[in-house]
């Protein structure tokens, strides 16, 4: 049986395009602070090369590789924030589509 392409292989333009600008991003955040690859690496206990993947925003890079540079520099309390359901406005609007009004006004 063939194997399923991975999604790294077929994303969307908008995810890679995202991913790529975290990586540039974090490449920034990195340079701009004056720390080697290395220094980088050491300190969030991954590879070089890990880190030259993750700056390229490779789909490859666990989420754990992106929350760990996410921690090093003081930011790891946004993660959670992406999906927190008060942020969540489709899903809001979904719930509130379903609520249905009392019948028989307010008492």
């Amino acid at each position: 049986m063939p194997r399923a392409p991975k999604l790294t292989n077929d994303l969307p333009a908008p995810v890679a395009k995202t991913l790529q600008e975290l990586g540039a991003n974090l490449h920034l955040a990195r340079q701009r602070r004056g720390l080697s690859t290395r220094v980088l690496a050491a300190e969030i206990n991954v590879s070089v090369p890990t880190v030259m993947t993750r700056e390229g925003g490779e789909a490859t890079v666990s989420i754990a590789v992106y929350a760990a540079a996410l921690s090093f520099y003081g930011r790891l309390e946004w993660l959670p924030d992406l999906i927190a359901p008060e942020f969540d406005r489709k899903a809001l609007r979904i719930e509130l589509a379903g609520i249905r009004p009392r019948s028989g006004g307010r008492r």
